[in-house]
C-alpha cells in the first residue's frame, strides 16, 4: 500500500453543508481527519489575528496573496505523515487541488452539497467562534468563498454527497461513499 501512498479524500462545500458531518463518518471508519480551517486558524491565533470570521478570512485571503493560493494546502498536508487513509475539509481552490493531485497519487474530491437556508440553520445552532451571525453575514461569507474559487472545486468534485434530508440519511449516504471509496483502496 504504501508504493501508492495513502487514499485522500479532500471534502468542499459551502460553510454550513456538512463537511464535518462527513468527516465524523469517515473517522469512524479509520480515516486520520485534518482541517485546513483548522491550519488558518492556528496560523492566525500564532499572528495575533483575532478569532471573528471576518478577520479570520482577511488572514486567509492575505496570506494566499502573499504565499500562493495553494499555501493552506501546503500547510495543512506536513500534518498527513504515514496515515493510510485521510480525509481533509476545506479546499477552497483549484490551486489547492493541483497541490493534492501533484502530491498524492490517491487523491479524491468529495462535494457536500446544502441549500443556502438549511446551512444558515446549521450554523445558528453550532456555535463556533468565527462562525457568521446572520443571514447577511452568510451571504458576504459565501462571496467570500466564491472568490477563492471554490465552485469550480465543487464543479470538477469527483463525487457529491447532497445533504438535503435528515442527519441519519446524510450519515448513511456519506457511509455508502466512504466504504467505496475504501475499498478501492485495501489490499
Amino acid at each position: 500500500m504504501s508504493d501508492r501512498g495513502p487514499l485522500i479524500i479532500s471534502v468542499t462545500g459551502m460553510p454550513g453543508s456538512g463537511k464535518d458531518e462527513f468527516i465524523s463518518v469517515a473517522s469512524s471508519m479509520g480515516f486520520k481527519d485534518f482541517h485546513m480551517g483548522n491550519t488558518v486558524r492556528t496560523y492566525a491565533r500564532n499572528n495575533g489575528i483575532p478569532s471573528t470570521d471576518q478577520e479570520i478570512g482577511k488572514f486567509a485571503t492575505s496570506e494566499r496573496q502573499t504565499n500562493g493560493m495553494d499555501i493552506w494546502a501546503k500547510r495543512t498536508s506536513v500534518e498527513i505523515g504515514d496515515a493510510s487513509f485521510v480525509v481533509i475539509d476545506g479546499i477552497r481552490n483549484i490551486e489547492e487541488v493541483e497541490f493534492f493531485k501533484k502530491n498524492y497519487l490517491n487523491f479524491r474530491i468529495v462535494a457536500v452539497f446544502a441549500n443556502r437556508e438549511d446551512r444558515y440553520q446549521r450554523i445558528m445552532v453550532r456555535h463556533r467562534p468565527d462562525d457568521v451571525r446572520t443571514r447577511d453575514e452568510l451571504i458576504r461569507r459565501d462571496e467570500r468563498e466564491l472568490s477563492w474559487g471554490i465552485a469550480k472545486v465543487i464543479a470538477l468534485a469527483d463525487f457529491m454527497v447532497v445533504n438535503d434530508s435528515s442527519l441519519d440519511e446524510f450519515y448513511s449516504r456519506a457511509g455508502t461513499l466512504l466504504k467505496r471509496l475504501k475499498s478501492l483502496r485495501d489490499p
